[in-house]
């Protein structure tokens, strides 16, 4: 098996701002919690797939799609995790008020 390797993002939904970090063993390219809806179609060469639940806080009770390569049949992830950012909160709540 690979060495887990970092890999991290952002995405919008709603009108808010989530950035995600995991550890995993095949090229993670972008990551949706299920309950932001269905992900995009994926691109060219890529899939979207659910990473299996390895215990009750390999993903922080989020259940996510994640977008790796075609060509991937199996990885494992650990500290899987999907956050709203603050930052587009606050930028949000300023548009707002001008």
């Amino acid at each position: 098996m690979s060495a887990f390797q970092a890999y991290a993002g952002a995405y919008e939904f709603d009108g808010g701002a989530y950035a995600w970090r995991c550890y995993a063993t095949a090229r993670i390219h972008e990551i949706r919690r299920r309950e932001h809806g269905p992900p995009p179609p994926p691109p060219t060469g890529r899939k979207w797939v659910a990473p299996a639940r390895q215990g009750p806080d390999c993903s922080n009770g989020q259940d996510v799609s994640c977008l790796v390569d075609e060509a991937v049949d199996e990885f494992s992830q650990i500290l899987l995790q999907v956050q709203p950012q603050a930052r587009a909160a606050r930028r949000d709540a300023e548009a707002a008020s001008a």
